[in-house]
């Protein structure tokens, strides 16, 4: 059994310095001056800039080391986001009666001396050569064997449909260099052939990738990468023009023909007559570490909605510390990605806290960690989530809130569930908090899909984010806790506080806009 860290480090200090000076706040704690607060607009009046400031300014120290995942100063974050929430009187909703939910993340590398790629054919075996010939991506438990199936570039209509490769080899022509588009098209080729059933697929380069460029990538991929939850990747293998020939020939198929007309239009599928390969791509383990998520709930008053939950969610990580130092500093201190949202869930959990009635839902708090390795955290949890997943009805996630335009956030979803609508009216009820509530002004970068929220959406969850969006600083050292806009943060801060209230105690829980479903669907099926 996995040995579980301790958490319990250094808390006592981690606490003090949480206690660091913070600019002063100008903002009102009353909306309506000479007008008795309502019990809502007192706790929102808890949120300030100064307590915002302080908790980025230990979560984004250089003690913390930029939080990687997994780290030491990652499972201290986590202790002290525990010791948090039980002292508000919250109940763990981690696992095992705990506020934790760890998740396996080894460390794993391509074993070189097992991997290999065979050609056998009624004319003999050849053996490819790692490093020359070919270099491979994930991983087998078991060598392979199979049929080899040419589909062209490998459009869904050249793999045939669901299951029609099973227990085959694709092969695939994938033209162009290391590059954005090359790399998507890569993805979408070993999505393709999985879909399709195919046990492996095999990319045949073209002939702009040198000796050295194909040794480059062999050595890279036998470095030691993690892997969430141990999982085995998908088998693929790069083979150059020169072997993909010898493959060709051995089926008599002409690949000069084949490769021409991939690039041209659809291809196959076509079996390579008589042709089959035995590939193996075994790995090594390096160690066998977990990471930590934190959760904890508020129990909602009501009797008939206390068993649905909203969740609150920001990630807890960042990138750690750099090989090459920038200007002297090699530690990304991570004060905006996504401390800023950290500190701001901390402030929403105690306004909440504060309310002399709670609300009606149950409200989980969750902070997640491998955000920045490919929202591995919040994918663990929605696979493995610590209530039944029916029952949560909302998603509404915090990322970066505390740079760029002080007077607007920019609120990812609005446009996909009926949060969108409740958003804008509380921008028109609080014109006391000062901001924007902007739609998505990046389309493009399609960050609804790029944050931990998309884990609960592609799990029908409706969701929402809030972001301000990327700067100068971001994923650098530079991005430190003196370039917060504390004020603005602990405005984004209470109109979260707003919308995660009124959700919790709405009579009709958030339903999705039915295009925005089918768009999300679309992306996740």
């Amino acid at each position: 059994m996995t040995q579980r860290p301790s958490v319990a480090l250094s808390l006592g200090a981690a606490l003090a310095l949480s206690a660091c000076a913070a600019p002063a706040s100008n903002v009102p704690s009353s909306p309506q001056p000479g007008q008795a607060a309502t019990p809502v607009e007192r706790a929102a009046a808890t949120i300030t800039a100064e307590d915002i400031y302080s908790r980025v300014a230990f979560l984004a120290s250089d003690a913390m080391r930029g939080r990687d995942t997994p780290s030491r100063e990652l499972n201290i974050v986590a202790e002290a986001l525990v010791d948090h929430h039980r002292r508000l009187g919250f109940e763990p909703a981690g696992e095992n009666g705990t506020y934790l939910q760890w998740y396996p993340f080894p460390l794993r590398g391509l074993s070189a001396e097992g991997t290999r790629l065979d050609v056998v054919s009624t004319g003999g075996r050849q053996s490819l050569q790692l490093g020359r010939d070919f270099f491979t991506r994930g991983n087998t438990t078991a060598d392979l064997t199979g049929p080899l199936v040419y589909v062209g570039k490998g459009t869904p209509a050249s793999f045939g449909g669901a299951g029609t490769l099973r227990d085959r080899v694709a092969v695939a022509a994938l033209p162009g260099g290391w590059t954005t588009a090359w790399r998507v098209e890569r993805n979408r080729q070993a999505s393709e052939a999985q879909r399709a059933g195919a046990s492996a697929i095999v990319h045949v380069l073209d002939a702009t990738w040198t000796a050295d460029s194909i040794a480059k990538y062999a050595q890279a991929a036998a470095e030691p990468s993690r892997t969430l939850g141990g999982r085995v990747s998908f088998p693929q293998f790069f083979v150059t023009q020169a072997a993909a020939r010898r493959m060709f020939s051995a089926g008599n198929l002409a690949f000069e023909a084949a490769w021409s007309q991939a690039q041209n239009g659809e291809t196959g599928p076509v079996q390579l007559s008589g042709v089959q390969v035995t590939a193996g791509a075994p790995f090594r383990d390096v160690d066998q570490a977990v990471a930590p998520n934190v959760a904890a709930v508020l129990r909602g008053s009501d009797p008939a909605l206390r068993n649905e939950y909203v969740v609150v969610s920001a990630h807890m990580d960042h990138i750690g510390v750099s090989r090459n130092p920038v200007n002297g500093d090699s530690i990304n201190n991570g004060a905006d990605d996504d401390a800023s949202g950290t500190a701001g869930l901390m402030e929403i959990a105690e306004a909440l806290a504060s309310m002399p009635e709670r609300p009606r839902r149950s409200v989980i708090f969750l902070y997640v960690s491998g955000e920045e390795k490919g929202l591995l955290g919040s994918e663990w949890y929605s696979d493995h989530p610590t209530v039944p997943l029916p029952q949560i009805v909302a998603n509404i996630n915090v990322d970066m809130i505390a740079r760029n335009s002080p007077d607007s956030i920019v609120v990812i979803g609005k446009q996909y569930s009926t949060m969108g609508p409740m958003v804008n009216a509380i921008r028109e009820r609080r014109p006391e908090l000062r901001l924007v509530a902007a739609d998505d002004i990046w389309p493009e970068e399609r960050f609804f899909f790029r944050s931990d929220h998309f884990n609960f959406a592609r799990k029908e969850v409706p969701s929402i984010f809030f972001f301000s969006g990327v700067h100068e600083d971001y994923h650098r050292p530079s991005d430190e806790v003196e370039k917060i806009d504390a004020d603005k943060a602990a405005r984004v801060a209470r109109f979260v506080f707003y919308l995660t209230h009124e959700v919790a105690n709405a009579d009709q829980k958030p339903r999705w806009d039915p295009a925005g479903l089918e768009e999300v669907r679309s992306l996740v099926r």
